[in-house]
């Protein structure tokens, strides 16, 4: 956000020196989350809010300014962005109050603030400049480097600043490209220092330059590039001049607005190779004489121009003449390869005729070294078009035809499955990368279970997916998700289940129950021990098992048991739809507890003790020092009742060498409970 201001007063700075009243500019201020932040212990609000202040009363008064913020009243709303000072003269008072009071609380949807301030100050209509002041990068889903472009395109004379503010390199360049897409600049600062230097250097080093005053001697620039490059090329610009923090490499086209000229591509110096005095550039991607110009940042002077020649370039696409509907095809490419670059499939019958976009890659993310990239294609049979789309200029460069056919689309399945079990279901189709076989309920369109195809058995074109706990009439869908459209679907009737458990009626506590079980079987099926008394009549499992975690094949599973008596349930869960589909009742009854031995013994010596218990599987006799752990208490030693004589129900136990008062405690490890304890004198 400090940043940000820097870039604000920097924006400020510059068109006060034109003495032009109907400048319009809107500052769009970060109040995201990461706002609170520390620089050098003082949080970037903080700095921020100080920055704008000192700016504010430096401006002339006839400059139309107005402020934006983002993300400052809800948290994790990409809609919250908020135009609280209108642009008009004399805001400067009104802006320093809003700031003062905006309390940093969410995300940082700065493409879509950038957009509305555009469009607010009629960007497409008049000059208009944006000052937005960043501490984070985009996190709303969106391409500041494409509405740079797009803003650039159909603005009149629209240029967009950025301040970042503590940003990485990589973060930066993801800003940045926003600014230099609409002629902007691009100022990072990476700590209060830096960010008070800019200031400072930018209100004192931009003199407003009055008519009667005596042209001043220019410094010394110039450019070294190549004299012509094909369109979309990155060319490297060498680069001779002050080299001043705000100077730009431009891109110009000396024809544009009627001779008048516009800037279309910048590139700030200090974002390039800096210590060897060169940029790189992208082109655009129409053929022509354009300029490159040397942008002397701190005198809004041109130092130095050099001529360029962007030529033609050999452009297209190879691909099928024909693919079936919704499957993927592979589309090889020549042409620029520009970072914006993408492959496009394209409905020109759609929209009444304007048609549409239907689905497109970017070069850069398939297989960018062979020149290959892979995409959906349309669930809908007819003539389409592949397009080679130059994205830095928004433009198609080539086209073909493509055609999308019939083709088969089936599932196979029983016409009847029982509540709970699993449902096998053959399909053939597209077998594209998101296409899924989907459970649904008819009555409610409600999506019960899905299955991607590519997570099952995909060679043999068959998945395994739930099935619902509820009987009554269900579709399966072949879902195609590229194109979020269902290509076929069979109804399915699902008959009610048969689910038992038999088990006693009663069980000592602790002790571990046997439980014979009737069901639908599923994967992740269990019996479960509860509790219905737990957390004030909500309930609460004390224990399951997994069905498929035990003697599946007899129906059988065995758990243990509550360690405090009392009425409980035994109950037939439905992992896959989180259902219960049976429960009973069963009780905990007392056992006999105690453990029995010498009530002193010495220090290191080991003795034997007699215990009663439900002697489970993971109970043991422990020695407990109850002083030990500022009086928490520690085992001191321990022993598994199956680790010594479990037929005569005896243990040895080691005394400890530390003299004192202890406890010998009856331990039940499957609900860590103490169920007996008794005093033990070490001497």
């Amino acid at each position: 956000m400090f940043r940000p201001f820097i870039f604000a007063v920097t924006a400020l700075s510059i068109f006060s020196t034109t003495s032009q009243a109907a400048d319009k500019v809107a500052i769009v201020f970060d109040g995201s989350g990461s706002m609170w932040g520390q620089i050098e212990g003082r949080t970037k609000i903080e700095i921020a809010r100080d920055a704008m202040s000192n700016v504010l009363g430096t401006l002339p008064g006839d400059l139309e300014l107005g402020l934006f913020a983002y993300g400052h009243r809800q948290k994790g709303k990409c809609d919250d962005i908020e135009l609280i000072v209108p642009p008009a003269a004399g805001t400067g008072a009104a802006i320093k109050a809003a700031t003062d009071n905006i309390t940093p609380k969410g995300k940082t949807p700065l493409s879509a603030a950038v957009r509305q301030a555009a469009e607010t100050m009629r960007y497409t209509e008049d000059k208009a400049t944006v000052v937005l002041v960043t501490d984070g990068i985009e996190t709303c889903n969106a391409d500041p480097c494409a509405l740079g472009q797009e803003l650039a395109r159909l603005g009149v004379n629209f240029t967009a600043h950025v301040i970042g503010f503590g940003l990485s390199p990589e973060e930066g360049r993801q800003v940045a490209c926003l600014a230099e897409n609409t002629g902007g600049l691009y100022i990072q600062a990476g700590n209060a220092e830096e960010l008070s230097g800019a200031l400072t250097a930018t209100v004192e080093t931009v003199p407003v330059v009055e008519a009667t005053e005596q042209p001043v001697q220019l410094p010394e620039a110039s450019l070294t590039a190549p004299d012509t490059a094909e369109i979309g090329a990155r060319i490297d610009v060498a680069w001779q001049g002050p080299g001043g923090r705000y100077d730009q490499i431009e891109l110009h086209d000396p024809k544009a607005r009627g001779g008048e000229g516009k800037r279309l591509r910048s590139k700030a110096v200090v974002n390039g190779d800096f210590d060897n005095n060169t940029v790189t550039m992208t082109v655009v991607n129409e053929p022509g004489e354009y300029e490159l110009r040397y942008w002397d940042g701190s005198g809004r002077q041109i130092l130095a121009t050099r001529a360029i020649e962007v030529t033609p370039a050999e452009v297209a696409l190879f691909a099928p003449n024909e693919i079936a509907m919704a499957k993927p095809v592979t589309v090889e490419w020549v042409g620029p390869g520009g970072r914006y670059d993408a492959v496009e499939l394209y409905d020109a019958t759609a929209r009444g005729g304007e048609g549409k976009v239907l689905h497109n890659k970017r070069l850069r993310n398939d297989d960018f070294d062979n020149n290959k990239v892979t995409m959906p294609t349309p669930a809908k049979p007819g003539t389409y078009q592949l397009r080679y789309y130059a994205g830095e200029d928004k433009i198609v460069l080539a086209t073909r035809p493509l055609d999308i056919i019939e083709a088969p689309v089936t599932l196979e399945t029983d016409e009847a499955a029982e509540a709970g079990k699993p449902i096998l279901v053959d399909w053939i189709g597209p077998g594209a990368r998101y296409d899924s076989v989907r459970l649904v309920d008819p009555a409610s369109g409600k999506k019960i279970h899905e299955k991607r195809l590519r997570n099952d058995d995909f060679d043999n074109q068959r998945v395994t997916l739930p099935g619902p706990v509820k009987a009554g009439p269900y579709e399966l869908h072949y879902y195609n998700g590229d194109n979020k459209t269902v290509l076929a679907s069979v109804p399915i009737e699902v008959t009610a289940a048969v689910v038992a458990l038999e088990a006693p009626d009663q069980i000592g506590q602790g002790r571990h129950i046997t439980v014979t079980w009737t069901g639908p079987g599923a994967r992740y099926d269990s019996v479960q021990f509860f509790d219905p008394r737990a957390r004030a009549g909500e309930g609460r499992v004390v224990h399951q098992k997994r069905l498929r975690n035990d003697d599946f094949d007899n129906s059988k599973v065995t758990l243990p048991s509550a360690a405090k008596p009392g009425d409980y349930e035994l109950r037939y869960y439905n992992g896959d739809n989180k259902t219960v589909m049976l429960t009973r009742p069963i009780s905990v009854v007392p056992v006999e507890l105690g453990v029995d031995g010498p009530e002193s013994v010495e220090a290191e010596t080991t003795f034997s003790v007699s215990w009663q218990g439900p002697g489970a599987r993971y109970d043991s006799v422990q020695i407990w020092d109850p002083r030990a752990r500022g009086g928490n208490g520690r085992a001191v030693f321990e022993r598994r009742v199956w680790s010594g004589d479990i037929d005569a129900q005896t243990v040895s136990l080691k005394a400890p060498k530390e003299a004192g008062d202890y406890e010998i405690r009856y331990f039940n490890g499957d609900n860590k409970a103490v169920l007996f304890t008794r005093p033990l004198s070490v001497q």
